[in-house]
């Protein structure tokens, strides 16, 4: 009864999605209304000068001089009226286009509203696809040609916008405005995620407005049917529930296969990268660096070859048509309770998993959706798990802006840990809480589920950065190739292995060894420590 009432995520509108983008975020991104208080006016709280008001809990979200969000704004006031802002244009993934214009929750204002309301500068929002957005990017920097003020893409590409001389060095602009990207109560979980998420090289170029560490998201309804608990000890030896390793994970998809039902772990071009990351880094205690010490490329290892042979096998428990999926067919897949399990984009839930106003489920997947820890491998008493962070949106200021202070102070209003507390609470886009304030958000908690925030902030202290230097897209292009390669069959896992790292130390060299190899290393330092026990 509950699927009839659902609204139906088919694999065909998913896909249509997958092509245009903001069409899935718009169609299922439907605030919660049932969770929500009726909207009535409210005001500024005492004391604060600026934030979104017409909703219960809108003080939450506002802001006074002393906050960094009044900082920017009263800087930004400044600056337009001594004739130093203009229109500040903004390449923005489209999927997250609706966090800056939908209004949320019901009586509130939009983001991009408040900001120009209370700066008096616009700003034009110009969407593209995922996959585009990257050659738009490098294509305005390359001619020149001074398109935009803001570029949004994949955060680990910043090291190519610096190489090429592309994007606003930060550092000055951060010192003056001070930002709370890494408060101790409100920001980064660590210091060392600040590090990772805003620097590069030591200093500030890029600014995170989203949280794409990748999180497992499983159907608790089949792992808590009594048939299948009972036929899968019987079948592995072992109580059916959170896996704890890989190849419990492998298990439980082999078993669930077997009846029909999918895993959904991405392994198509692109998107795949993220698994085969996550399984790649948790292959040693307490991690599997892609590179050794001295550069050399980790990648055609005996643990190097293990991890695509792993990751191949994947394969076997997938959709028929899984190497041709994004995201987007993997969501429609899950949200239409096709499929099994994933890690994945921390979104899932809140598109998935939700409610019509009327109280009825959205999608047939309603209620049966939950949560674990990433998987790992033990070593002794230790166990190492290790998820990733894998395509996170990032924004930069374009080094051919007119108006770069300007764009910074819209990035750090709209990136402080109360702008993005309201924004990331937004079912209208894909940009996923990260800060500590998000967390302890209720509306966050609203969108999110209160169980899938906990896990979220596990999964963070248990992510490896994937490759955040400069060569970043030429590394994971070569990889991606192979891995594909092995998929298909083309190549055994070895040899595609063994061609893959040739290609990486022929980008090394082509780069630089010197600076490649710094740059590794320095990268070791934002990995996590964490270890579990077995």
């Amino acid at each position: 009864m509950a699927q009839r009432k659902g609204k139906r995520i088919t694999r065909r509108r998913a896909l249509k999605a997958g092509a245009q983008g903001l069409a899935l975020t718009s169609a299922i991104g439907i605030a919660p209304k049932y969770l929500i208080s009726p909207a009535r006016a409210t005001g500024l709280a005492s004391g604060m000068t600026g934030g979104p008001t017409g909703f219960d809990g809108a003080e939450r979200f506002q802001y006074n001089e002393g906050m960094s969000e009044g900082r920017a704004v009263e800087a930004a006031k400044k600056l337009k009226a001594d004739g130093k802002a203009g229109k500040i244009t903004f390449l923005l993934t489209q999927g997250a286009v609706g966090q800056f214009e939908q209004p949320f929750p019901d009586g509130a204002p939009t983001v991009r509203s408040v900001w120009e309301a209370e700066t008096g500068i616009p700003v034009e929002i110009i969407p593209a696809g995922e996959v585009e957005i990257i050659p738009k990017v490098m294509q305005d920097i390359t001619t020149g040609s001074g398109t935009y003020d803001i570029f949004t893409g994949p955060w680990n590409a910043v090291g190519d916008k610096v190489d090429a001389n592309g994007i606003v060095n930060l550092d000055e602009f951060v010192a003056k405005h001070r930002p709370d990207w890494g408060d101790s109560e409100r920001g980064t979980p660590t210091p060392e995620m600040e590090n990772l998420l805003y620097k590069y090289n030591g200093s500030y170029y890029t600014i995170s407005i989203d949280g794409d560490f990748q999180t497992w998201v499983y159907r608790k309804d089949l792992f808590e049917d009594s048939d299948n608990i009972k036929q899968f000890e019987d079948t592995y030896g072992w109580t059916l529930g959170h896996p704890r390793t890989w190849k419990e994970v492998d298990q439980i998809a082999e078993f669930f296969h077997g009846k029909g039902v999918p895993q959904c772990n991405l392994i198509g071009p692109f998107w795949g990268l993220a698994i085969f990351y996550a399984r790649f880094a948790g292959q040693d205690n307490p991690n599997f660096y892609y590179f050794d010490e001295e550069g050399n490329p980790n990648l055609d290892t005996d643990l190097g070859i293990k991890a695509l042979e792993e990751h191949v096998n994947l394969k076997n428990y997938s959709a028929r048509d899984a190497l041709s999926w994004s995201w987007a067919e993997a969501y429609g897949a899950m949200g239409q309770a096709e499929g099994l399990m994933m890690s994945t984009y921390t979104n899932l839930r809140k598109f998935n998993d939700r409610y019509n106003a009327d109280g009825t489920p959205a999608t047939p997947a309603t209620g049966k959706l939950g949560s674990f820890l990433p998987p790992g491998n033990t070593f002794g008493d230790d166990l190492i798990r290790r998820s990733c962070l894998y395509y996170n949106i990032n924004a930069e200021i374009s080094a051919q802006s007119e108006h770069a202070e300007a764009a910074y102070l819209f990035m750090q209003w709209a990136s402080s840990t109360r702008t993005f507390s309201w924004m990331s609470g937004n079912p209208g886009g894909y940009f996923d809480p990260f800060q500590k304030a998000n967390f302890a958000e209720p509306l966050v908690q609203q969108t999110y589920h209160a169980d899938h925030c906990a896990i979220i902030e596990e999964t963070i202290a248990r992510s490896a950065p994937t490759i955040n230097f400069a060569g970043q897209g030429a590394f994971d292009t070569k990889l991606d190739e192979q891995i594909q390669a092995a998929l298909v069959g083309d190549k055994t896992p070895a040899e595609a292995m063994k061609k893959a790292a040739k290609d990486w130390r022929r980008i090394i060299k082509k780069r630089g060894e010197t600076r490649m190899i710094d740059n590794m290393n320095k990268s070791r330092a934002n990995w996590p420590a964490i270890i579990d026990k077995a």
